[in-house]
């Protein structure tokens, strides 16, 4: 075995696929309609979608697309909607330095309901800020794909009851 092909312990070596293979199954439109209940303004939902679906490595673009499509699809199959208006955790998008002056509004038009993450650490607001900062932070594509899953879970979990 040359040193370019080392044996990995749970099988064959990882094979890449073309960016054109990863992204062809991607049907903007699609989880657009899904997610209107969650965005419902067209033009916040066509910049969310472009930030989610096309910035970024093909993989984290065809990641988003699938685990967003799956909540939307499970979301719809339980009758969830989105959660009610109410107070939202808001972000900003992080700018580089050079585009700083340049752009007004900075705040996404998603944002994470309050007190989903009291499912995670109930009571514990420093926790609660922790979550969000981890959700929002990094490029665009991670930040507003995290939210939108957590507006996904915040409404399936509003539409199941708890176990005693």
């Amino acid at each position: 075995m040359s040193k370019h092909h080392k044996h990995h312990p749970h099988g064959p070596p990882h094979k890449r696929h073309a960016s054109s293979a990863v992204t062809a199954f991607i049907d903007a439109d699609a989880l657009g309609e899904a997610l209107t209940p969650w965005l419902p303004a067209a033009a916040d939902r066509e910049f969310v979608l472009r930030c989610v679906l096309d910035e970024g490595p093909a993989h984290h673009r065809g990641s988003n697309y699938v685990l967003l499509s799956l909540l939307a699809k499970l979301a719809q199959r339980l009758g969830a909607q989105a959660v009610a208006p109410g107070p939202q955790r808001t972000f900003e998008m992080r700018l580089p330095p050079h585009l700083e002056d340049e752009i007004d509004e900075r705040a996404w038009p998603v944002g994470v309901p309050e007190g989903v993450f009291d499912v995670v650490a109930p009571g514990d607001p420093r926790a609660a800020e922790a979550m969000t900062d981890c959700l929002t932070d990094g490029p665009p594509q991670h930040a507003v794909a995290n939210v939108l899953m957590a507006q996904l879970l915040a409404s399936l979990l509003a539409q199941v009851p708890e176990r005693p």
